[in-house]
């Protein structure tokens, strides 16, 4: 069984890791996730310096998943896209981030399928918001950039950072 879920795991790579060298025992071995362990982490476009790289950085402490590895650097998710994180600066873990409580800390909050606001919103049938009130508590499952990723109502949306806070 284990080999089924690590050749569902392989075959879900993008095609930008088509020359990534990573085996199906290498991903199984090394785990689902990467836990970015410095400050202002570049990530690239590629698996090199000579790559470009995105405007922003994930957090020290956020955790991205793995997709797969080209020689000293690992190939994970980040955001919607692909993108490569040298070895140095991130840590294998087995496990998802564990799940954080948000607070909706305003009023009428949109929750977006993407995290922008050029996504649309979760709307009832005749168009109005549909989502949590103020102070109802949400399980965040994920960040990305000034958005939680949250799941709501038996799905997963995305809310502006501005309207939450993290509780316990």
């Amino acid at each position: 069984m284990k080999w089924v879920l690590c050749l569902v795991v392989m075959l879900g790579m993008s095609a930008s890791s088509a020359f990534a060298a990573t085996s199906i025992d290498e991903v199984c071995q090394t785990g689902n996730y990467v836990t970015i362990t410095g400050t202002g982490v570049r990530m690239r476009y590629g698996p090199g310096l000579d790559y470009g790289y995105y405007s922003t950085s994930p957090k020290k402490g956020a955790r991205l998943q793995l997709l797969g590895q080209s020689g000293d650097w690992y190939e994970v998710k980040y955001g919607n896209d692909v993108a490569y994180v040298f070895k140095q600066y991130a840590k294998v873990t087995n496990a998802p981030a564990p799940q954080t409580k948000l607070m909706v800390t305003g009023t009428g909050v949109r929750l977006r399928l993407g995290p922008g606001l050029d996504y649309d919103y979760l709307k009832w049938k005749d168009g109005t918001v549909r989502g949590p009130k103020k102070g109802e508590r949400v399980v965040c499952v994920g960040e990305e950039s000034d958005w939680y990723k949250v799941k709501y109502a038996n799905g997963v949306y995305y809310i502006f950072k501005q309207y939450a806070k993290k509780v316990k």
